[in-house]
């Protein structure tokens, strides 16, 4: 529950927009605002105001050659249709009926600790771009997820751009969970090649560290929660990895 929202503003400029988000306590909303209400209650109860983007910024996807841009209002459902795998990825994290009302923007705001779907727009490049960052100062992902959601609020999102989105790039995610609905404890996002020269194979790790981050052998995680411990979370992590990367190479493989 908001119990002290009382305020809902249209915005009929990006320029409106940036100056309400730099009020206190106004959150940005880019279609239904699903993610409020995933927030902690010890941030819901502040928020005071919520600046509507969802009429301001791209709902849909374009792909121009090697050039994958991603509006901030389009919802999860929409963005499956990007590609088999993006669905994939999207499945493993949200039931049907979130993908329906969650947006990237809702994603990009919240920023889960152990999203699969982060974990894939950092592994194929994705940066963010906002009414304060253009193309030129886009914002790559692990920036982005180290930014504070004081920070992130107060930005007005238009979306992705991956420049190099390349087709013969296969990923599949990979989850260590209690059950296959819940958020994984520890999951990965595998990347293979299809072609020649392959420049190798990779995953990126959640539920590790504090953010998603790129598999390295030797790393420990400083993560602890009544989820799992930072002992297991570690010895789990080559685990994730290669399975993830296992599937990756599998699709990569069919093609």
């Amino acid at each position: 529950m908001l119990h002290h929202l009382h305020t809902l503003y249209h915005p009929i400029s990006m320029q409106e927009a940036h100056a309400r988000l730099q009020e206190q306590h106004a959150y940005p909303i880019y279609g239904n605002g699903a993610y409020l209400s995933r927030l902690p209650y010890s941030v819901r109860r502040h928020i005071e105001a919520v600046v509507d983007l969802s009429a301001l910024t791209p709902s849909d996807w374009r792909l121009n050659e090697h050039r994958l841009e991603v509006g901030s209002a389009i919802t999860a459902a929409r963005a499956r249709s990007i590609s088999s795998d993006v669905a994939a990825v999207i499945d493993a994290e949200l039931p049907h009926t979130l993908q329906n009302t969650l947006t990237l923007g809702d994603l990009l705001m919240e920023c889960p600790q152990d999203s699969l779907i982060l974990a894939m727009l950092q592994g194929f490049g994705a940066r963010v771009i906002t009414v304060e960052h253009d193309e030129n100062a886009a914002i790559d992902m692990p920036r982005w997820c180290a930014l504070s959601l004081e920070e992130r609020r107060r930005l007005a999102v238009l979306g992705l751009i991956v420049s190099d989105y390349a087709a013969n790039w296969r990923f599949a995610p990979y989850k260590i969970s209690r059950t296959p609905s819940d958020a994984p404890i520890v999951g990965a996002v595998g990347f293979a090649f299809h072609g020649e020269p392959d420049p190798g194979a990779f995953s990126v790790l959640v539920g590790v560290l504090e953010h998603p981050v790129r598999y390295y052998d030797g790393i420990r995680s400083t993560r602890h929660d009544y989820k799992g411990s930072a002992e297991y979370r570690t010895a789990m992590a080559p685990i994730a990895h290669e399975e993830a990367i296992r599937r990756a190479r599998q699709l990569a493989h069919s093609n």
